[in-house]
C-alpha cells in the first residue's frame, strides 16, 4: 500500500485534508500529518512517503524549499501542492522542482481526488515495471551463466520476451583497473540504466566485476561501423562520468534465447583481449578466437635459448643501451608464445626467474632479496595488460644488469658508490642495510670494505656529513636548531646536539654565537 503524507499549517485544513477520503479505499495508508516543513522532514526520515500532499506558505521551511529537498533524496516521491497565492510564479516553480499538480485553496476536493487516483495509478504501474524488469535481469543473468530454466516457470513478461528474441549481441563493461567494487558496479549500473533508457538495449547486472548489456539487433543487413560508434560514444560518456576508463567485448551476432550464454562467453573471451590492446578498447569476438589456443612452451619454446638471450643481453649491455634493446627482446619472448594471456604471463615469470638466478649465481641473500621486491609478481597472474608485463620485464633487467655491473666493479669504484649513496640520502633515515642493498653486498662485508677503505665506520661517515651540512645551516641566523637538526637527517634535536658536540666540541647554539661574533668583528 502506498504511503501518503499531509504537510500544512493550518490545524483545520490539515484535518479536513486528513478526512476527506477513505485512504484505504484509494489504496494508500495516511502516514502522518504535520504542521511545518520540519516537522514533516522528520516523519520522512523515520518513512519515506510515496505521495505527499503540501502547502507552500509554512513556518520555518516552506513548501518549495521541503518539495526541492524530498525530490533531491528521493525523486519518486510525487507532490500535490496547495497554495491559497494566485501567482502563477509559485506553480512555475513548483512545477519545475517536480511537483505533479498544483491546486489552489479552497480545496476541491473532487480535483484532488482526481489527481491522487492518477497519482496512485502511475506509480502502482511504476512499480509493476520495476518487478518485471527485476525478474526480468534475474531469469537472464541465471541464462547468461548457463542455467537451466523452464518456460512453465516465466513470468509472461519474460516469456513474451524470450521468444521474441531474435538478432543480438552481449556486451561486456568493465572498468581497466578490474577491482571488484560492488558499490561502484552499481553506480555504473544506474548511470547505464539513464543514458540507455531509450535504446533497443538491456542491461544485465551479473557480478561485483562488470556489466552484460544485451543489444538488440533490428535487421540482418546491420551496420557494424553505426554500431561501433554507439559503442564508442557510450564508453566516452561512462569515461566522462566517472573519470576511469572501461573496456568493452563484444560477442558475434546470435540469434534466439538458446544462445545467450554462449554469446555471454564469446563477449568475456573478447574482454581478455583487453590484454593485448590495452585499457579503453572495444574487443570484437570472431571466429579466429577459437583458433587461438595456447602454444605449450614445450612445443616452441626452449627456456635455455631464451634465458641466455636474457643473460647475455645483461652481461654485455650497458644500462643506457638496455633500455631502448628490451621492447624488442621482451617481443621477441612473447611472440612464439601466441594469444593465451595465462601463457604469456606464466612463461615470462618462469623466465625471469630462471635469468635471476644464473645472474645471481650462488648468492642465495641476493635471489632472497630480489624475489622479496617482486613479491608482487603474484599481481602479474591478475594484470590484463601486456604493457604492464612490458615495464616489469625492463625493471627486472635494469635491476640485474646493476646487480653485475656492481659486482664486477673494483673496491675503489664500490666506496665511491657508496659515498655518493650517503651524501644523496643523509636527510633520511638510512641504514647499513640500505647501503648494502645498494651495491649488492651483505651488511657484514659492506661495513668490512668501508672501514678498510675509509679508516671510519658508516656511522661515523653519516655524522660527519650530517654535522658538516649543519655547520653550514647554522650561518643563517634565522634558521631555528632544531629545523636543523631534522633537516640533516637527526630525529631528535638533543641527540644533534650531542652527536655536534662529539665531533666540533660545540654545541650548536655555542657555534653559532661564535660564528655570528667573528662575522660581526669582520
Amino acid at each position: 500500500m502506498l504511503k501518503l503524507l499531509i504537510v500544512e499549517d493550518e490545524a483545520g485544513i490539515r484535518n479536513s485534508l486528513a478526512n476527506a477520503f477513505s485512504w484505504t479505499e484509494l489504496g494508500c495508508e495516511l502516514i502522518g500529518c504535520a504542521g511545518s516543513g520540519i516537522e514533516a522532514l522528520e516523519v520522512c526520515l523515520q518513512t519515506p512517503p510515496d505521495i505527499i500532499i503540501s502547502d507552500i506558505v509554512m513556518p520555518g521551511i516552506d513548501g518549495l524549499t521541503f518539495l526541492k529537498y524530498i525530490k533531491e533524496k528521493n525523486p519518486s516521491t510525487q507532490f500535490i501542492i496547495l497554495t491559497g497565492h494566485r501567482n502563477f510564479d509559485y506553480a512555475k516553480d513548483a512545477l519545475n522542482l517536480g511537483a505533479a499538480f498544483f491546486m489552489l485553496k479552497p480545496i476541491n476536493y473532487i480535483e484532488l481526488k482526481t489527481a491522487l487516483e492518477k497519482l496512485i495509478r502511475q506509480l502502482l504501474s511504476a512499480d509493476k515495471q520495476q518487478e518485471n524488469k527485476n525478474r526480468q535481469e534475474q531469469v537472464l543473468r541465471s541464462i547468461l551463466n548457463g542455467r537451466i530454466f523452464s518456460k512453465s516457470h516465466l513470468t509472461p513478461h519474460v516469456r513474451q520476451l524470450l521468444d521474441s528474441l531474435n538478432l543480438y549481441r552481449i556486451v561486456v563493461i568493465e572498468f581497466d583497473d578490474a577491482a571488484e567494487d560492488a558499490f561502484r558496479t552499481q553506480n555504473l549500473a544506474n548511470y547505464c540504466s539513464q543514458i540507455l533508457e531509450n535504446s533497443p538495449v538491456i542491461q544485465i547486472r551479473t557480478d561485483d566485476s562488470h556489466l552484460a548489456l544485451l543489444y538488440r539487433i533490428s535487421s540482418e543487413k546491420e551496420k557494424l561501423t553505426d554500431f561501433k560508434e554507439f559503442l564508442q560514444q557510450f564508453q566516452n560518456r561512462i569515461y566522462c562520468n566517472f573519470r576511469q576508463p572501461v573496456s568493452f567485448g563484444v560477442s558475434a551476432r546470435q540469434y534466439g534465447a538458446e544462445h545467450l550464454s554462449d554469446a555471454y562467453v564469446q563477449a568475456l573471451r573478447s574482454l581478455g583481449r583487453r590484454f593485448f590492446t590495452g585499457p579503453s578498447s572495444i574487443n570484437f569476438f570472431s571466429d579466429h578466437d577459437l583458433e587461438e589456443a595456447a602454444l605449450s612452451p614445450g612445443d616452441q619454446y626452449t627456456f635455455t635459448e631464451e634465458c641466455e638471450k636474457i643473460t647475455e643481453l645483461i652481461q654485455n649491455t650497458s644500462v643506457e643501451t638496455l633500455v631502448p634493446n628490451s621492447p624488442e627482446l621482451f617481443r621477441s619472448l612473447v611472440h612464439p608464445l601466441g594469444k593465451n594471456a595465462d601463457t604469456i604471463k606464466s612463461t615470462l615469470l618462469l623466465l625471469i626467474c630462471s635469468s635471476a638466478r644464473k645472474i645471481f649465481g650462488n648468492d642465495i641473500r641476493q635471489i632472497n632479496l630480489f624475489f622479496r621486491k617482486y613479491d608482487y609478481f603474484s599481481s602479474v597472474i591478475k594484470t590484463d595488460s601486456l604493457q604492464y608485463l612490458e615495464d616489469l620485464f625492463l625493471n627486472v633487467l635494469l635491476d640485474l644488469s646493476d646487480y653485475f655491473s656492481t659486482k664486477n666493479k673494483s673496491r675503489h669504484v664500490l666506496i665511491d658508490t657508496i659515498l655518493h649513496f650517503i651524501h644523496e640520502n643523509y636527510q633520511k633515515n638510512i641504514t647499513l642495510s640500505d647501503i648494502s642493498k645498494k651495491v649488492y653486498l651483505s651488511p657484514a662485508y659492506c661495513s668490512s670494505l668501508i672501514t678498510s677503505e675509509t679508516g671510519k665506520n658508516f656511522v661515523d661517515i653519516l655524522n660527519e656529513i650530517r654535522i658538516q651540512k649543519a655547520i653550514e645551516l647554522l650561518r643563517d641566523p634565522g634558521k631555528k636548531i632544531s629545523e636543523i637538526a631534522y633537516a640533516v637527517g637527526f630525529r631528535e634535536a638533543q641527540y644533534f646536539s650531542i652527536t655536534f658536540k662529539k665531533y666540533t666540541e660545540l654545541t650548536p647554539r655555542d657555534y653559532r654565537e661564535i660564528h655570528l661574533k667573528v662575522k660581526k668583528e669582520t
